[in-house]
């Protein structure tokens, strides 16, 4: 057994089994996968990795499983399930490229601006090579340690982390590791805020233990509890409006993008495929590559010069938002990424067919919406940011005159 002290959630103890998987080279490499990509050079706490942050999904996994248990008639909640359901939140992120999804970005930026072709799928980019890596090179650990009557923890772990559940277990455990209150965002939500140095994304973890439970097969809150769950979505709208959305730091994920695509449209670096692939790049080498030959790029994130912010955002308001981002992007294009184009989505919350956070009275279940009047208040957070080198500052003036006329 290792304890591994943790600045959010304490100690962290790890038996035989998890050390075997935490020691392996590919979860190793998530010490060197920063969690929030460039957010650092506005917020320079935010250095942490997505190292920590697995520990800390697979800890809160384990505890939000174990209350579900204790509040719940759920027979398959076994010590083994509540075990493997860990173990997946481990290993949820373990795909992540360097620089976590600014690298997603650099691939849809090749396709979309350069019109390179490349294998990209947003988002899900991490999850498709955590899948891999599962399968193709932890599976012997998992097989050995992990098996149980009647499940297959490789099967298991990427039903639940693609979210392509079939049995109830993975249903339960899906939900645990990635639904709109769950063990990933409650870790991200507290340790982000922790390592910005800001209060945003705090909340009463310890309430919303204990206040879980697993209902006609639905992850619900109990009632009382309401205010715990406006809490949450609150802290999480916050940190995407404050943090992650900051303009600056958008600026600065745009510059890493272009600036790696760079590397990978001149062939000095290579798109990986493979899981041994993944292995051999890091922050680290791109860094040094970018040194060599991002000139430009190299120097706005090491010493934060040449780049500047048309300092007015493009707002969701913005009647000919289109048009502007077809003008930036073939400004990027025609200036090989001088100029650059980035913007900012997300939906708080959203009720959508069966994804919804539910409430229980002690005898229904009920969604969200209908017990809080917040949570129907809430909007989608979108704008945009267009940044440029002073190198190519003669050429913005009709972007910065559409955006300025943008209404």
């Amino acid at each position: 057994m290792k304890l591994v002290r943790d600045p959010v959630h304490g100690y962290i103890e790890l038996d035989e089994r998890v050390l075997k998987l935490v020691s392996d080279p590919f979860f190793q490499r998530l010490r060197h996968v920063t969690q929030t990509g460039l957010a650092y050079m506005v917020y320079p706490g935010m250095t942490h990795k997505r190292f920590e942050h697995s520990l800390g999904t697979m800890y809160l996994a384990k505890e939000f499983s174990s209350f579900i248990k204790r509040n719940s008639e759920v027979d398959f909640l076994t010590t083994e399930m509540i075990s493997l359901i860990s173990i997946a939140g481990l290993l949820h992120d373990i795909g992540h490229m360097p620089f976590s999804h600014t690298f997603e970005n650099v691939l849809a930026t090749l396709r979309q601006v350069y019109g390179e072709e490349v294998i990209e799928q947003g988002k899900k980019t991490h999850v498709i090579m955590g899948e891999k890596i599962i399968s193709e090179e932890l599976s012997s650990v998992l097989e050995k340690e992990f098996s149980f009557v009647g499940v297959d923890p490789v099967k298991f772990i990427i039903n639940v982390i693609s979210g392509k559940y079939n049995t109830e277990e993975e249903k339960l455990a899906s939900l645990l590791i990635s639904s709109f209150i769950d063990s990933d965002r409650s870790d991200y939500l507290l340790r982000d805020s922790y390592f910005a140095g800001v209060d945003y994304g705090r909340f009463d973890i310890e309430r919303l233990k204990r206040v879980m439970l697993y209902v006609d097969g639905n992850l619900a809150i109990l009632k009382k509890a309401t205010p715990i769950v406006e809490e949450f979505l609150l802290a999480r709208m916050y940190m995407y409006e404050n943090v992650y959305f900051h303009s600056v730091v958008g600026m600065y994920n745009a510059i890493a993008t272009h600036g790696i695509a760079k590397l990978i449209r001149e062939s000095i670096i290579e798109v990986p495929l493979r899981p041994k692939e993944l292995l051999k790049l890091n922050e680290f080498n791109i860094m040094s590559e970018l040194q060599k030959h991002g000139d430009e790029f190299y120097i706005g994130l090491m010493e934060r010069k040449g780049f500047r912010r048309i300092k007015q955002d493009i707002t969701k308001e913005c009647i000919n938002a289109d048009e502007i981002r077809d003008e930036a992007m073939k400004e990027s294009f025609e200036t090989n990424g001088l100029i650059m184009y980035h913007d900012f989505f997300d939906v708080p919350y959203m009720e959508d067919l069966g994804e919804a956070i539910y409430i229980y009275d002690g005898k229904e279940i009920e969604r969200f919406s209908s017990v809080s009047t917040m949570v129907r208040s809430m909007k989608e957070l979108k704008k945009a940011i267009v940044a440029y080198h002073v190198k190519v500052k003669d050429r913005i003036d009709k972007l910065e005159r559409m955006i300025k006329e943008c209404k």
